[in-house]
């Protein structure tokens, strides 16, 4: 529906374009037949070709060269008849060509443009009494029109081209933001549910083995299975809660709070249930507030380093170490487990534990980047280590 009344609004513009510029002509015409020979031709002439020329005003958006060339060759009936000058085509043609970026035939089309003007000035300043001095005034006044028709459609030109740019770049800008809100999203489905997921799977598949066998000790399993199921749909409802956007207060934000650093308790709790030795030393300056981005940062930064311990070296060891304090937050996982590489380091690229596809850290530096913080991770012999540094100006208030 709003194509079809473009089209339409673009034919009416067309349409009275040429209706325009057909009264013009004809009536600064004003019926004048006399040639330079000294005869007269046919008053319907000039109407008949006025008419017919100015059809090519139709094509202005597609061709417009060639329509201002065409008008350029018709102005030169001044030659033949001095008192009839067809005009107003003619301008309306310069506009449309200096409304488009510059071409290789515009020097050619401007000094077409040129000729008709001096045929204009000449056919007109023939009838004084000095014709040269008037076919420079006459030239003067039909350049100076010309220049100011020019100058209007570069306008317009610039004008389009700076509009098409800022939604080039408003484009540009949204994709941007799209794709960033799916990689946070990715980030969340990844740090917050599949270490959950796992813990699950872990728990499930030793309650398996051990029915059979040890009925009685299936029950901490499933105890643990539950714990790690009610962690997965809480990670759930914050990931959909973002995605919706539906549960929101006043402020603009969810109502679904962000995870926090009285969660990584509940963590260790979580990967103790799963047979990992965890000892966890926790120091949060009471006067020092981390800015809500950056406490989910380091709180994913645990979860994942639990996660991985859990995954790789179940009956393994790991200390948990978080420093929240005025110069800044410091997080250190370092777990004992079994590695495919011994003896690398890195930030993005360095060695991760066997089977681990490296997605989860790379997240997690991008989240540790978006703080101003960084993340670096090590792998010696059967440890590896996430270290995470977030510096002050992370703080929301203190």
């Amino acid at each position: 529906m709003t194509e079809a009344v473009a089209d339409m609004e673009t034919l009416r513009a067309r349409a009275g374009a040429v209706t325009v510029a057909v009264a013009l002509d004809l009536l600064v015409w004003n019926g004048a037949v006399g040639t330079v020979a000294g005869g007269s031709i046919a008053w319907w002439l000039p109407v008949a070709a006025v008419a017919l020329i100015h059809q090519s005003l139709w094509w202005l958006a597609s061709r417009p060269y060639a329509v201002l060339t065409a008008q350029c060759a018709f102005a030169l009936v001044s030659t033949v008849v001095p008192q009839w000058q067809p005009f107003s085509g003619l301008l309306i043609a310069t506009y449309a060509v200096s409304s488009r970026p510059r071409g290789r035939h515009t020097l050619a089309v401007l000094a077409g443009l040129g000729v008709a003007m001096l045929s204009h000035s000449y056919g007109s300043a023939r009838l004084t009494l000095d014709p040269l001095r008037s076919t420079v005034t006459l030239l003067a006044l039909w350049g100076a029109l010309a220049i100011a028709v020019w100058a209007v459609g570069a306008r317009h030109r610039r004008t389009v081209d700076r509009a098409v740019a800022a939604g080039e770049t408003l484009s540009a800008q949204a994709r941007a933001g799209v794709a960033n809100e799916r990689l946070r999203i990715a980030r969340e489905l990844h740090d917050g549910v599949c270490g959950a997921v796992t813990a699950i799977q872990l728990q499930a598949a030793g309650a398996s083995a051990l029915g059979p066998t040890h009925p009685e000790a299936a029950g901490p399993s499933l105890v643990a299975i539950q714990s790690s199921a009610e962690r997965t749909l809480l990670e759930l409802r914050r990931v959909l809660g973002d995605l919706r956007r539906d549960s929101v207060d006043e402020s603009g934000a969810s109502s679904i709070e962000a995870p926090s650093l009285d969660e990584i308790p509940q963590l260790v709790e979580l990967a103790r249930a799963a047979g990992l030795h965890v000892t966890l030393t926790q120091t949060v300056d009471p006067l020092t507030r981390l800015d809500p981005l950056a406490e989910a940062t380091v709180v994913r930064v645990v979860q994942e380093g639990l996660t991985n311990a859990v995954k790789h070296g179940p009956r393994g060891r790991c200390q948990v170490s978080v420093n929240v304090g005025p110069d800044g937050a410091h997080v250190q996982v370092d777990s004992s487990h079994s590695l495919s590489t011994t003896g690398s380091t890195g930030s993005t690229g360095a060695a991760q534990p066997a089977g681990a596809t490296g997605m989860g850290l790379v997240g997690l530096a991008e989240r540790a980047a978006l703080v101003g913080g960084h993340l670096s991770w090590a792998a010696h012999g059967d440890r590896f280590t996430l270290d995470l540094a977030v510096p002050a100006p992370a703080w929301a208030g203190r």
